[in-house]
């Protein structure tokens, strides 16, 4: 199980046809960027140390957004042979609130704290910025820089365990923290065992592989091979039940999925969401937190967006997609799946996000 999934989203974390393609953004090519082995293979470490070692701690998650901040304080068992029970605390709102991840498996490769390791090194720049320590425990800090050489993202890396201790994601500007990532307590054990608790993904929810994509555009599904801000897909998922898709989404940070279903949009689903008009004339209801959603519909899909994306960039992605106006009709049709169904195919702060607000 990746430390990735307990942070979002990475999703953080995504899910047309004869419709046009969102813009493509892609990643400057790798050679341009001279990353420093040390921090190449400390974030190496930091993406096996899961698999390898035990702990137990506390972690709060913190984003920043056009309605000021949002955090949640976990409790997390984690048992390297297992997986890992997460619990909320300090919320009297949702008492008694878990999840629990099984031990990952490792199909897209090594992950960080939600992302591809692949393509944050095809993303940015990586700097080894040497010793520091958090939490009372020594550790080694590196950077994540974009071309411009303004500061993504920060990583601590325990020097005993090779876990992630701490990561701080940056907007465009480099100086503006739009999410935080930090244990303050931490309990390496040598060995964890877990009750058996119910797997988080429901059973019905199938890999589908990117080798499906150009078959999956055929049938009129959006997959666009990238989207703004660097956004890479590379993960494609399917419920056998209702026939939604989830496309994942990442450039090594951030992570999204975009979730797409026949049909048309339950205005139920988004009591609460903030309502805004495309130049398309098209509705968009958006919530901003842990993660952020965003859904519309067009075209007869059901589009819905989940991640953990500056509010800005966020915007950029959802104009990408159509947004075609429904026509207009007496009633509306119904989805057969909910958002909340939607959002337990994702990391337990996905699952939890309904119980965090």
């Amino acid at each position: 199980m990746s430390l990735s999934r307990l942070a979002v989203l990475v999703g953080t974390a995504l899910i047309g046809f004869g419709l046009p393609l969102p813009a493509a953004a892609t990643p400057a090519p790798s050679g341009q960027r001279e990353d420093s082995p040390s921090a190449v293979t400390w974030l190496e470490r930091a993406a096996a140390a899961p698999d390898l070692v035990s702990f137990h701690g506390t972690q709060i998650i913190t984003s920043w957004g056009p309605q000021g901040s949002s955090s949640a304080m976990l409790d997390i068992v984690h048992a390297a042979s297992q997986g890992t029970e997460i619990s909320v605390l300090g919320s009297s709102a949702s008492p008694g609130a878990k999840a629990f991840v099984q031990r990952a498996n490792h199909a897209v490769g090594p992950t960080i704290d939600g992302g591809p390791l692949a393509l944050l090194q095809a993303t940015y720049q990586l700097v080894y910025k040497c010793c520091t320590d958090t939490i009372g425990r020594a550790a080694v800090m590196i950077e994540a820089l974009r071309d411009d050489q303004t500061l993504a993202a920060r990583f601590w890396i325990d020097k005993t365990t090779g876990l992630l201790l701490q990561r701080q994601l940056f907007n465009a500007d480099g100086k503006t923290m739009v999410r935080a990532t930090v244990f303050t307590e931490l309990e390496i054990e040598d060995s964890e065992f877990l009750g058996h608790l119910p797997p988080m993904a429901p059973g019905g929810v199938e890999s589908v592989g990117m080798s499906k994509v150009d078959n999956l555009r055929s049938q009129g599904w959006t997959c666009s091979a990238a989207l703004p801000a660097s956004l890479q897909l590379y993960d494609v998922h399917q419920d056998s039940a209702t026939k939604s898709l989830q496309f994942s989404y990442s450039d090594g940070l951030f992570n999204v999925s975009l979730f797409e279903q026949r049909g048309q949009l339950d205005p139920a689903a988004v009591a609460g969401y903030t309502a805004t008009t495309t130049p398309e004339g098209a509705r968009v209801y958006q919530r901003y937190g842990m993660p952020s959603y965003a859904v519309w519909s067009s075209g007869g899909i059901v589009y819905t967006l989940v991640g953990d994306l500056p509010y800005d960039v966020l915007g950029q992605v959802v104009a990408a997609f159509p947004h075609v106006p429904p026509p207009r009709v007496t009633a509306v049709q119904r989805m057969g799946t909910g958002l909340a169904k939607i959002a337990s195919w994702l990391t337990p702060m996905g699952a939890l996000s309904h119980k965090l607000g």
